[in-house]
Order: structure tokens, then C-alpha cells, then sequence
């Protein structure tokens, strides 16, 4: 009877730690497909001075996108991405086109490089896109005019653009 009893604790400890641990690994691969993309811009960014996406991981209980630094988000979908004068650097991730009801870019003062991906065009809840004072190149993509609701963008002391399509100059354009 004795060894009947132990095995059945053991049984019981080994169900509940079992539970115990899909439980923790699942809460560690909830993140979302936005949270996602967002790691994907992180790893394109190969300088970090100030330590600004330091929050941006999913170990550690920091599954949840919105509570990240430079994010803000309403009815649990990023709605601004603000990493202004952070002096990050690196190329911008297609995989922002994820981030579906973004509404706000604003990177202005870092050092991006490299030219604005075509994705970019895709998200068609853009507003404003604020890309000044990096080191971009090229030309915007040739989807910028199609599909955005942008209203302000912001390009000022980049490197390029060699063609903005006639379209554009429908957008407030500041400088």
C-alpha cells in the first residue's frame, strides 16, 4: 500500500510539473505576429548605444509587444512605433508590414541606412512615416502612392531620393 501511495504522489508531482511547464512555455511563444516583426527590426538594428530595445524580447515575461519602449498600441495592436533620437543603426525590416494598423513611423535622428523597403507601402493604415536625418538611399518605393493614408511625411537629410513619384506630392511633405 505504501509503495502504491508513492507512486501516486509521484504521479500527481510529475502531472502538475508537467502542467506547470507547458503552461510557462507557452506563455513564452504567445507572442504575436506583430511582436514578431518587431524582433525582426530589432535584429536588423546593429548598433543600440542607449540600450532602447533592451525591452524588446519574449523571455522573461515580455511577451507582450505593447508594453515595449517606442511602442504604443490601442485595442492590443501596435499603432506607433517611435524610436526618435536613439541614434540606432542598421536597415529598416521588411517584416514591418506585419504591423498592419501602424499608424505612425517616427525614426528620425538615427543613423538607418540602406533603401526604405517596398513593404513599407503595404501598410495601408500609415499616416505619418518621419524617416529624417538618417542615412537613407535610393528612391521610395514605387507603392508609396497606391495604398497609404499618409498624410505627413518627413525625409529631410538622408542621402536620397533620386525619383519621388509625382503622386506623392499629394502628402504634406515637411522639411
Amino acid at each position: 500500500m505504501d509503495k502504491r501511495l508513492r507512486w501516486n504522489r509521484m504521479v500527481v508531482i510529475f502531472m502538475l510539473s508537467y502542467a506547470v511547464f507547458c503552461y510557462n512555455l507557452s506563455f513564452c511563444w504567445a507572442l504575436n505576429i506583430e511582436g514578431m516583426a518587431l524582433l525582426k527590426f530589432k535584429e536588423r538594428v546593429s548598433k543600440d548605444p542607449f540600450n532602447a530595445l533592451l525591452s524588446w524580447n519574449f523571455s522573461d515575461g515580455g511577451s507582450d509587444s505593447c508594453s515595449w519602449f517606442g511602442v504604443e498600441c490601442s485595442d492590443d495592436k501596435i499603432v506607433t512605433l517611435n524610436l526618435r533620437d536613439l541614434c540606432l543603426e542598421g536597415k529598416l525590416a521588411p517584416e514591418l508590414r506585419q504591423l498592419t494598423y501602424l499608424k505612425s513611423i517616427i525614426l528620425r535622428n538615427n543613423l538607418f541606412w540602406g533603401t526604405i523597403p517596398e513593404e513599407i507601402g503595404e501598410l495601408r493604415e500609415l499616416e505619418v512615416l518621419d524617416l529624417g536625418n538618417n542615412n537613407f538611399s535610393g528612391s521610395l518605393p514605387s507603392n508609396f502612392d497606391k495604398k497609404l493614408s499618409l498624410s505627413i511625411l518627413l525625409l529631410d537629410n538622408n542621402k536620397y531620393l533620386s525619383s519621388i513619384p509625382p503622386e506623392i506630392y499629394d502628402v504634406k511633405i515637411v522639411s
